[in-house]
């Protein structure tokens, strides 16, 4: 227990790594570099570290459209703690980025609008005028419903159901703070409704699949180097087939929102 509390203090004094705290990792030396690029920060936990959502976007640029992909995350963390983040602070103004993308808890953008006044707005506010202070555009990231929806607080809940309350959730965040949407959940929705037994989740129905990732990659860069991923060489080892239908969910989602 001394040890423990000891170690403690060593952290809070800042003389020894949070094992907990956000990590920075993708291309960094890049996009600090003068190469031309896309400077793209994602700051969220592990629906954007799982299956490395950043390197995939990376890879699916290319020459004139190359995107410097560098990922902020920790596990389970929220805009909240973000926000109170120096090293997030220091990251911003370390980087001339483009754009940097806010990921969310995956339930609270789908509470209630006074919950989200309280867990979630402010926080957006507070990072969206970092992120411009610092030269950049803010970017939500709409993330997705759980396979069956949030049932541990809404008995009965849908994936349908938690999706339209994410939407609403993001798009009044977005209007608040005049920032753009990543529209992922939509385009999880419109997949689903085309092929029903496509599995875009891991076995714990929260977090994304390789197919599921893939696809969220795919909105992203439609919607960073507005390009149509249709025909994109880079299939993440997925079945062509799938990784094609991918591609085009994505291009028609993100092209009736731009």
């Amino acid at each position: 227990m001394v040890g423990v509390v000891l170690y403690a203090g060593l952290v809070q004094a800042g003389l020894v790594r949070d094992p907990f705290a956000p990590v920075a990792a993708g291309e960094l030396p890049l996009a600090r570099s003068d190469r031309h690029g896309l400077r793209v920060l994602f700051v969220g936990n592990s629906f954007t570290f799982r299956n490395d959502l950043p390197q995939i976007v990376g890879r699916l640029s290319g020459r004139p459209d190359r995107i410097f992909a560098v990922s902020f995350t920790a596990g389970g963390w929220q805009l909240r703690n973000f926000a109170a983040n120096r090293e997030l602070e220091r990251l911003l103004h370390q980087v001339h980025w483009d754009v940097v993308v806010l990921q969310e808890q995956s339930e609270i953008p789908s509470f209630s609008p006074d919950y989200r006044a309280r867990e979630f707005d402010p926080y957006v506010r507070v990072l969206v005028q970092e992120i411009e202070d610092a030269g950049a555009q803010p970017l939500l990231f709409e993330t997705w419903g759980y396979r069956t929806g949030d049932r541990r607080n809404l008995p009965g809940d849908t994936f349908v159901q938690m999706q339209a309350r994410l939407a609403w959730g993001y798009a009044d965040a977005a209007r608040a703070v005049h920032a753009r949407i990543a529209p992922v959940g939509p385009a999880w929705l419109a997949a689903l409704s085309t092929r029903p037994q496509l599995d875009l989740w891991a076995d714990d129905g929260k977090h994304p699949s390789r197919l599921g990732s893939y696809l969220a990659a795919c909105v992203f860069y439609a919607v960073l180097a507005n390009r149509n991923p249709i025909g994109n060489e880079f299939t993440d080892g997925l079945r062509e087939s799938d990784a094609r239908f991918l591609q085009r969910v994505a291009w028609d989602v993100t092209r009736s929102r731009y």
